[in-house]
Parts: structure tokens; C-alpha cells; sequence
């Protein structure tokens, strides 16, 4: 367009490019995006467990501690049950046993394909490993129930005190 010549028509276009920049007037845009990932749950179907210990040198076992978990990921899940630390005395921080964790038993959707990664793990307190990890986990989306056993692993008798001992068991689903 050659603005030299004085016609109508590239007098109202000059006149409009002018008021434009003059205004402020323009627009732009960008986008923005959320990615969800995929839903994933745990649940540990039963609240705090106890057990009475005998007196003598046998372990206890808190057995079949039900676990739920739920993945929809199209690459699956992997789920982790994780000890906060060893079995702590509870009045007394510096009275320690060792804990083992077994995963017993998996019942599963079959299309998820979920398995047994880790089945056992236990804490070694005086070598300051205070956490066990067991681990399952899945190559597509469904559902798995877990049963875990908690064992409190007596150890030297002479050297157990007296008192409630109590760890937690954390479970921690993660997309695959």
C-alpha cells in the first residue's frame, strides 16, 4: 500500500494504524493447562493394631494387616509399605526392637497384573536401619488387596524392657 497518495482509502487506513497504536489497542493470548495425574488410592482396612507379648524369646506376629489399593494409570502403580522406624519403647525412646515386614498374600484384578516385588524386609536399629520396605505393584489400572504381617522381633530377653513398644506402617501408592 503506498500511503503517498492521497486517496480516501489510505486516509482512513493511515487514520485507523494511528487511533490503534495511540489506544493502546492490540491482543494477545496464552494458554495454560493442568495436568491430573491418574487417581491412585491406599487404604489400610484396619486401624491400629495390638498384641500381647509372652515373656519368653518367640517373635510376635500382628498378622494379616488388609491393605487396599487402587491405581487407573494405563502404566500402573507401584504401592510401599514402609516402617517410620524399629519398634520404639514408648516411654523410653532408647529401648528398640527390631521389625520385620511379610506380604502373605495379593489378590488382585488379573488385567493389572499386579505382583510381589519386595516380600520381606526387616529394620537392624543397631546398624541404623530403622525402616523396612516391602513393595507390590502393577503394569495396568486396577485394584489389589495386600495382607501384611507386622512381627516384633524379640531378640536378647534380658535386654527387653517392660512397656508398650509401637511403630507406624506407611503406605504410599505411586503411578508407574
Amino acid at each position: 500500500m503506498n500511503l503517498c497518495l492521497p486517496t480516501i482509502q489510505n486516509w482512513l487506513v493511515l487514520v485507523a494504524a494511528c487511533a490503534t497504536a495511540a489506544t493502546g489497542m492490540g491482543q494477545d493470548s496464552t494458554s495454560y493447562s493442568v495436568t491430573v495425574p491418574h487417581y491412585m488410592r491406599i487404604d489400610a482396612l484396619q486401624s491400629a493394631a495390638s498384641a500381647n507379648h509372652p515373656g519368653t524369646t518367640a517373635d510376635v506376629t500382628i498378622a494379616n494387616q488388609v491393605w487396599f489399593a487402587a491405581s487407573a494409570s494405563p502404566t500402573g502403580s507401584t504401592v510401599q509399605l514402609t516402617t517410620d522406624h524399629a519398634f520404639h519403647n514408648v516411654h523410653n525412646d532408647s529401648y528398640r526392637r527390631d521389625a520385620r515386614l511379610r506380604l502373605t498374600r495379593l489378590m488382585a484384578t488379573r488385567q493389572a497384573r499386579w505382583q510381589f516385588d519386595t516380600i520381606s524386609d526387616q529394620t537392624n536399629y543397631a546398624a541404623a536401619d530403622e525402616v523396612a520396605t516391602v513393595q507390590y505393584s502393577s503394569r495396568g489400572p486396577g485394584i489389589a488387596y495386600a495382607w501384611l504381617d507386622v512381627t516384633f522381633l524379640t531378640g536378647d530377653l534380658a535386654t527387653l524392657r517392660g512397656g508398650d513398644y509401637q511403630l507406624t506402617v506407611i503406605g504410599t501408592i505411586s503411578q508407574n
